[in-house]
């Protein structure tokens, strides 16, 4: 049997993404970790520096901002290289980040109405949303929706205890709640929508890069286009090719692990360009060899030209390659093919957890042995009267006995290429 690239989202692709929105929401905990310790650090610069400037001047416990700063740096040097801390120092904003804040407002508060103005007072504390939007922000960016709305709720009840103890009118102060839980709504709905948006289009370009490991550009985008009615399942009239290297077996043996896999990596590379530029589909490699065929999943009247005058480039990509080795003085390779027009079964195929778009059939297999049978032969390309009969141009062919072939009834005519 041999199979194709799958044309729908891989199934493998979406924890990867997955696990990249996880890796993504832990650099951004990382990045708030540092931007606490700003915060921190210019919240006290102010505070002392008002209690310099102005002796009556009463704010936020000093020594509760100076614990803040060492408790911020604390996390933020943990975070580096801890995972656990830098999560938790996101989930830390509703315990930590939270009720600085109301300290902050309410000194902020107490200060402008000792000054005996009680309605800017209450402004002040007015503040409070605000700044804990910014911090809900942050969370919705950092941790899970459930815990969003668990720092929803301190935010709530902190700015709510704040206005109230400035005398804020309670409809006034319930409005302000509502408002807090829509912001944080919007919020997370935003989180979700960037998220489905760049998890949709990261996964339409692994898709398009994987279709562009096995099919031509222009290919590429009509399986993009058909992709429904190719996955369900059809048989088709398609030319198969199978290529493979002579003897690499034993030069495998002389060559160490990183150099075999640069050889056939520099191999196939050659081999894979006149596919596509015939407008092939590059079912897999078989080790030290591949499998294409033509005429499918885009419908081609020539399918057996384009693979046939395909095998010949791929001799001349050979040949230009074995002239490279012998320069460099090394051995030269050599390449048998072998081509077979004919039915075949195309569809999406496999258990759920992994199904791939599928070549299977009697034409894949006699492909094939044709290959297999180069060697025999001395030939190294054989094709079959089935190929041979739709090719009006005489490419070299040269007629050979017929061969008895595994699976068939009746001896298999089949011409030497070139």
């Amino acid at each position: 049997m041999a199979t194709a690239p799958q044309t729908g989202y891989g199934r493998n692709e979406a924890p990867l993404f997955d696990r990249a929105l996880d890796a993504e929401r832990l650099r951004n905990a990382r990045q708030f970790a540092r931007f606490r310790l700003i915060a921190a650090l210019a919240i006290l610069t102010v505070n002392v520096s008002m209690e310099v400037l102005s002796p009556g001047y009463r704010g936020a416990p000093d020594a509760a901002l100076a614990l803040y700063v060492v408790v911020a740096a604390i996390v933020l040097f943990l975070s580096r290289s801890s995972d656990p801390i830098a999560r938790w120092s996101a989930h830390a904003i509703p315990l930590i980040d939270m009720p600085v804040t109301y300290l902050l407002l309410h000194g902020a508060a107490e200060q402008v109405r000792l000054a005996g103005y009680a309605d800017d007072a209450a402004a002040t504390a007015t503040q409070a949303p605000l700044y804990n939007l910014i911090l809900l922000i942050a969370a919705s960016l950092t941790v899970g929706e459930a815990y969003t709305w668990f720092t929803a709720a301190v935010a709530i009840l902190l700015q709510s205890v704040l206005m109230i103890g400035e005398d804020r009118d309670r409809n006034f102060v319930i409005l302000v709640a509502v408002g807090t839980l829509l912001g944080t709504q919007l919020s997370l709905y935003s989180r979700r929508r960037s998220r489905a948006l760049v998890r949709a289009a990261a996964l339409e370009q692994a898709r398009r890069e994987r279709l562009g490991r096995y099919f031509s550009p222009q290919v590429a985008e009509a399986v993009l286009q058909r992709e429904d009615e190719i996955g369900r399942g059809e048989v088709r009239e398609v030319t198969v090719l199978f290529a493979d290297l002579r003897d690499f077996t034993a030069l495998a043996e002389t060559l160490d692990g990183q150099q075999t896999v640069a050889l056939l990596n520099d191999f196939l590379g050659r081999m894979v360009t006149p596919i596509f530029a015939r407008g092939g589909t590059l079912d897999k490699y078989t080790g030290d060899g591949l499998m294409a065929y033509f005429g499918a999943p885009v419908t081609r009247a020539d399918h057996a030209e384009q693979a046939v005058r395909c095998a010949l480039e791929m001799h001349a990509a050979l040949a230009a390659m074995n002239r490279e080795r012998v320069a460099a003085g090394l051995v030269p390779l050599r390449l048998g093919i072998g081509v077979h027009s004919g039915p075949v079964v195309l569809g999406d195929i496999g258990a759920e957890q992994r199904r791939e778009f599928t070549a299977i059939g009697d034409t894949v297999n006699v492909a094939a042995r044709l290959e297999q049978l180069t060697k025999a032969n001395d030939a190294a390309t054989l094709v079959s009267e089935a190929t041979r009969g739709r090719i009006a141009d005489d490419l070299g062919f040269t007629a050979l006995e017929p061969i008895a072939v595994r699976g068939k009834a009746e001896p298999l005519r089949i011409f030497r290429l070139g």
